[in-house]
This record gives structure tokens, C-alpha cells and sequence, in this order.
């Protein structure tokens, strides 16, 4: 997997970076509220950067394409928009960028890892003559069927812009243990004794809430096991019944941060002894700690698709979807003609 997760490479190429611009558009007028948009491998890329900007102090909201188009003209007049896409060329960053930049031109910026001829939305801003389409060009993350590097590079560069001091190179080596899976009770657990789970809740807080985002994408994306993500207090509200009736086929992961770290030990003393657990740990307690996060969920992900012979690379499709057709389904058009979501 070596390929797909080099983390020198990527970490590498990230630290060398020129984000001025983009950090500079993230960080002026923090006190207007922000719109990040992202789908598929993004989604959780959006969502750090959400996180990001609200640390800073702001407000901020991570949506998709499609949930974009809910708004208002006047309610995406009051915000500024970040468009995230690795290549810029699916229809549904596309149409978000056409959107924004004629809605609300001078706050709408874009942020890709291509300057190809692909790039469909760098087209649209030139056009539109707008200086606010930050693409950081030559940057190699290789991805497959499931975007693997991508999502690392894209944090690591967040990181920088709105944490200009923060030290990429203590990640640039695979921890030796990015994770421990055992029972409640403490006994530990191999991957063989996880192949049998069907279905995982993933609780997070803080620095976690993007990277169990992502990891939901892989698991499902791969066709591995559906998994909830719910942050720990919302797993106290009654979620925890699905951990207790499914003892044998489900398992919880946790990703625990210093913020954590008391509130997913409680948590866990309520569990029954043979409760499946995975803890996903970072000391850290600032932006770093999602890409860690991040990195080691991926080598979760990892072995827990060796295990189970989960090809994710390609995924099996036994449905025999046709995997060019759900992409391409015609939306922009029924989306122009309803408009956005209305009260009257």
C-alpha cells in the first residue's frame, strides 16, 4: 500500500506547498461565515476545513454539491464559499462553482490539486476573471476506486494555512501502532477476530469528527460494512442500544483525542465485558491531530480490509453496477428548474 500511503512523499510535498493565498482567504474576515463544499473523497476534507475556521473563531458549515443548492441566493450572498475537488472536472463541483461565482463571485474561492485541462472549475473561474481559485498544481497523492492520499495531502496542506508553525515531519512515518482493537474487558483482539463485524458505530469529537467522516466513506465505499458516526455525548442518548444488541457482529471505534480521552473511558466502563472496541489515539490537541487521526484510520482501514480479503483498490461488485453510470445521472437541470429551498 506503500503507493497509495507514501507518507514522506505526501507530507513532503505538502510542507513545500505555497498556501499564502488560500490561508489568507481563510483567515481574512473570520467573523463572516463560511461554506465549505466537497462530495465523495472531499466530503471530510470540507469538513476539516470547517472545523478549522471555526476554531479560528468563526462559523462555519460543510455541505455537498447537492445540499448546496438548498440555500438561497441572499443566504449564500451573506458567506464566503470554499469549492474543494481534487481534479475539479465531476459535474457536481462544477455546478457549485458555477453557482457560487454567479451568486457571489468575490467570496467564492475553489481549491483543487490540478491545473490540468480537466479542470473544469479552474475553466469557470478563469472565465469568470476571478484571482480566487487556489490550485496547488503538481502535487502526486495517487488514489484509486477510494481516494487514499488525496485526503492526507488535503489536510496536511489545511494544517499549514491555518497553522502556519505546525511540524508535518512527525508524521511523515507510519506510527508502529496506530491503533489497538480488544474487548471492553481488555482482552486483546486480532483482525481475525474482527472479520466477522458487520457494521461499525464510530464515535468521535472535536479533531476526529472529519477523519470518522472519512473513514465512514471508506468502509462503505469499498463495500467492507456500513458505519454510523456519532460523537460520544449523542451515543449516550440511546445509540448505545445497537452496540448491545449486536455484541457479535458489530464493533465500536473511537477516535480519542487529550479532549476525549476521559469522556470515551466512561463511555466504555457502561459497555458489556465483550463489547468489540478500536481505539484510534493521538496525543496531540491541535490541527496535526486530525491528520494523524486520519493516517492512522487509514492503516485501520488497511488491515481490515487484508483481513476480510476486501479488495479496495477495485471493489467488488457483484451487483454489477456499472460503475460510470451513478456519476453521470443528470441533477443540474432538475436542481435549476426547483431552485433553492424556500418558507413562504
Amino acid at each position: 500500500m506503500e503507493e497509495y500511503l507514501n507518507l514522506e512523499s505526501l507530507l513532503t510535498q505538502a510542507a513545500e506547498a505555497d498556501v499564502t493565498a488560500l490561508r489568507q482567504f481563510l483567515t481574512k474576515n473570520p467573523s463572516q461565515p463560511l461554506v465549505t463544499v466537497g462530495s465523495g473523497g472531499a466530503e471530510s476534507v470540507a469538513d476539516f476545513a470547517a472545523l478549522l475556521y471555526g476554531a479560528r473563531g468563526g462559523v462555519a458549515t460543510a455541505v455537498t454539491p447537492y445540499t448546496l443548492n438548498s440555500y438561497s441566493d441572499d443566504a449564500l450572498k451573506t458567506a464566503k464559499l470554499l469549492l474543494v475537488s481534487k481534479g475539479g472536472h465531476n459535474q457536481d463541483i462544477a455546478f457549485a462553482a458555477g453557482r457560487g461565482l454567479d451568486v457571489n463571485g468575490d467570496k467564492t474561492a475553489s481549491f483543487t490539486l490540478s491545473t490540468g485541462d480537466r479542470n473544469e472549475v479552474r475553466k469557470k473561474f478563469a472565465k469568470a476573471r476571478s484571482n480566487l481559485s487556489f490550485d496547488i498544481p503538481d502535487l502526486k497523492a495517487h488514489d484509486a476506486f477510494i481516494s487514499v492520499g488525496s485526503p492526507v495531502m488535503y489536510f496536511a496542506l489545511l494544517c499549514r494555512a491555518f497553522s502556519p508553525g505546525c511540524d508535518l515531519s512527525k508524521y511523515q512515518s507510519k506510527p508502529e501502532a496506530p491503533y489497538r482493537s480488544e474487548q471492553k474487558d481488555g482482552t486483546p483482539l486480532s483482525m481475525e477476530d474482527l472479520k466477522g463485524v458487520k457494521s461499525l458505530i464510530v464515535l468521535n469529537g472535536s479533531w476526529g469528527r472529519p477523519v470518522a467522516k472519512n473513514l465512514e466513506g471508506k468502509l462503505v465505499e469499498s463495500g467492507l460494512c456500513p458505519a454510523c458516526v456519532i460523537d460520544f455525548r449523542n451515543y449516550c442518548h440511546g445509540r448505545f442500544i445497537f452496540t448491545s444488541g449486536h455484541l457479535e457482529d458489530s464493533a465500536v471505534v473511537m477516535f480519542i483525542t487529550p479532549r476525549e480521552k476521559d469522556l470515551a473511558g466512561r463511555i466504555r466502563e457502561l459497555l458489556p465485558a465483550s463489547a468489540k472496541l478500536v481505539l484510534i489515539e493521538t496525543e496531540a490537541d491541535a490541527p496535526e491531530a486530525s491528520l494523524d487521526l486520519l493516517i492512522r484510520s487509514t492503516l485501520f482501514f488497511f488491515d481490515l480490509c487484508k483481513a476480510t480479503g476486501t479488495n479496495w483498490v477495485k471493489p467488488k461488485n457483484p451487483g454489477d453496477i456499472d460503475k460510470r453510470k451513478p456519476i453521470a445521472i443528470p441533477f443540474i437541470s432538475q436542481l435549476k428548474k426547483d431552485g433553492p429551498l424556500k418558507v413562504q
